[in-house]
């Protein structure tokens, strides 16, 4: 499972000016116009839904890895409608360009939300000779991101959701079967749902 989407979300700056954000406005019902946020992360943890829970399928995904200096930075719109990921050297507004990645969320309220376009891969899988190979099931990955500004601190919820899928033959419902084999708790990897959280605090 890629985690990628996210740690482009991430930026790791450099020692700056202890305020930088906009300042929160008491009652606010949404956020600054054209204004840049740094939003200091300060806590990581993953939760698993309805999914298997063997060992090798569980090591494939963790917490997302923070330090010290990392931070998510979005710069709002004009009207405050979306908000685009940002680069960052410096905790400084004037140093920082969009991100590559142009992370878009759409804004309601002080409330960021985010639906990426679900990908797929081919699930790789060992066969009789030992062999490492393409199977004919694709693992779909549906991700969507729930940003929650609470004035002084944040809260972000990302979930992504499996699925198997295949045009024709028995793979898919061997691999499931032969994981929910493996699984303590007897289950497998379609519904499974897995939520990255992250928290911390305005700058």
């Amino acid at each position: 499972m890629s985690r990628s989407s996210v740690f482009v979300a991430l930026a790791f700056l450099s020692c700056g000016p202890q305020t930088v954000s906009p300042a929160p406005v008491p009652n606010r019902v949404g956020v600054q116009p054209d204004a840049t946020y740094f939003w200091q992360v300060k806590t990581s943890s993953i939760e698993w839904g309805e999914c298997s829970d063997a060992d090798d399928f569980r090591a494939s995904a963790s917490a997302l890895p923070v330090g010290m200096n990392s931070f998510l930075i979005y710069k709002t719109d004009p009207d405050a409608k979306s908000a685009v990921t940002q680069n960052c050297p410096r905790l400084d507004p004037s140093s920082c360009q969009p991100s590559s990645s142009r992370i878009t969320f759409d804004i309601a309220g002080p409330e960021l939300t985010l639906t990426r376009a679900p990908v797929s891969e081919p699930l790789r899988v060992r066969d009789a000779n030992g062999m490492v190979r393409d199977s004919t099931c694709r693992l779909g990955q549906q991700e969507s991101w729930f940003f929650r500004d609470q004035g002084l601190t944040f809260d972000l919820e990302i979930n992504t959701t499996l699925s198997l899928s295949q045009d024709a033959g028995t793979e898919c419902e061997l691999i499931e079967t032969d994981l929910k084999g493996r699984s303590p708790n007897g289950l497998g990897i379609t519904g499974c749902v897995i939520t990255f959280r992250l928290g911390g605090e305005l700058k």
